[in-house]
């Protein structure tokens, strides 16, 4: 992609948007910026760098000028703004996209409604233990235009792709595509469940015959969308036999890619719940797709111990186990914290509502929560979803709910942080939430 002397408009200056800026600067073009906010984190870099920015919300000039326009995953690519300089001939793509024509390297993507940042941490970790020189980011950590920066002499780009992601790819082409899941989430951002599904599957669109995509056979909503995808698909799930593809026996993984299948054994792994080993599953897959060697997928398979705030372990006090998954935001990720929980639960839920609809936990909540607090902005919309099942108490904040749950969890049970909702009713974010939840956690067991 050639962008020198391309007048190019980056909208939305977090951490994608500003190494979306700097690489499109790098390249030679005409940069402008633009953020809603009156004072981005990345404006005082931008500036000195040369960058034009309009801050505090966006000017119909910068758009008509701009023959490139580049989107942070988080602005809606449906703006009128945006709609306008589509209709005028602007090519209108994501910083992925962008940052993806510039990667000097294949790469690996994976999404899914939940796991996702599990499995890119898992396939990254794999693929380095195998010796292969690994970038890793996307929706998780480093923005794509910051690795392609550096990605001469790379192996493999290890991606986690959301669907804010996924609906401004055009041209994007991942040799091996993973979809883990896909369950109802983000509905306060697009039209209906089918649109959201076909976000997902617009990741793999571009994929040619000789490409991989690892699909989940035990998801109704992957599996009915198969033939979507126009690659070689490998499919994974708890039975079998799946080949191309794996299953599940007992503790062990049955890798079956063609030709000879490969056992690796799941039963030293440290990751809690039967998700999990489905989770291993189809990294294990997606790394063998590249290349990686048995050992070394066996490797991580024994050491990897987790993400942080994904159903991490915190403290126990008092006989009570304190659990962190704020990284939990929607209903389906609450439900398999629940599944994977060896104990009877106090359950946190609350946050923003993505429009998650709780009553489907009904009969889960039943057989494994004790009882349900709910917190924060959406609190009262959960407990009138949850009361119906389960007893349910409302808490105004986080601290409150805490509280709350360590007076009604006994011995040999647990508290568990799974929000099923956003975090910016009164945070940054979930690592920002699951932070103070372990404070909160650590104080009241010292005192």
């Amino acid at each position: 992609m050639r962008l020198k002397d391309k007048k190019v408009l980056v909208v939305g200056l977090g951490a994608s948007g500003k190494a979306a800026a700097l690489l499109a600067l790098s390249q030679g073009a005409q940069v402008r910026a633009s953020d809603i906010m009156p004072q981005p984190p990345a404006a005082a870099e931008l500036a000195a760098a040369g960058i034009r920015l309009s801050l505090g919300g966006h000017s119909p000039a910068d758009f008509n000028w701009a023959q490139l326009v580049v989107l942070s995953p988080g602005v809606d690519h449906r703006l009128p703004e945006v709609e306008a300089a589509r209709r005028r001939g602007a090519e209108v793509i994501g910083e992925m996209e962008l940052g993806w024509r510039f990667l000097a390297c294949p790469s690996v993507m994976i999404t899914g409604t939940n796991g996702k940042s599990t499995v890119t941490t898992l396939v990254g970790q794999m693929l380095a233990q195998a010796g292969f020189k690994t970038l890793v980011g996307g929706n998780l950590g480093t923005a794509v235009c910051e690795l392609a920066a550096g990605s001469a002499g790379a192996d493999w780009a290890v991606l986690e792709v959301s669907s804010f992601q996924t609906d401004t790819m055009d041209r994007l082409r991942p040799q091996v595509g993973v979809i883990l899941n896909i369950a109802p989430d983000h509905m306060d951002r697009y039209p209906d469940f089918a649109a959201y599904a076909a976000s997902k599957f617009r990741m793999l669109s571009r994929q040619e015959g000789d490409d991989v995509a690892v699909l989940c056979a035990d998801d109704p909503n992957v599996w009915a969308r198969r033939k979507m995808a126009p690659a070689l698909i490998w499919t994974y799930g708890q039975n079998g036999p799946r080949r191309p593809g794996g299953w599940l026996e007992n503790n062990e993984m049955v890798l079956a890619p063609g030709g000879e299948d490969l056992r690796l054994n799941t039963a030293k792994s440290p990751l809690p719940g039967g998700f999990n080993r489905l989770n291993l599953l189809a990294a294990s897959l997606a790394a063998l797709a590249c290349g990686a060697p048995p050992e070394a997928i066996q490797q991580v398979v024994d050491s990897f111990r987790g993400l942080s705030h994904r159903l991490e372990f915190v403290a126990e006090a008092g006989g009570v186990a304190f659990y962190d998954d704020s990284k939990g935001t929607n209903v389906g990720a609450v439900a398999a914290a629940l599944e994977a929980m060896d104990r009877q639960v106090v359950l946190l839920l609350g946050g923003r509502d993505k429009e998650g609809r709780f009553t489907g936990l009904g009969p889960l909540l039943s057989r494994r929560a004790l009882r349900v607090i709910c917190f924060g902005e959406a609190g009262p919309a959960i407990h009138r979803q949850v009361s119906p099942f389960v007893d349910s108490d409302l808490a105004p904040d986080l601290a409150t709910a805490v509280a709350q749950a360590r007076a009604s969890a006994g011995p040999g049970q647990a508290v568990l942080l799974s929000p099923g909702c956003a975090s910016f009713d009164a945070y940054d974010g979930y690592a920002q939430r699951g932070e103070h939840f372990q404070e909160l956690v650590k104080e009241a067991s010292v005192g």
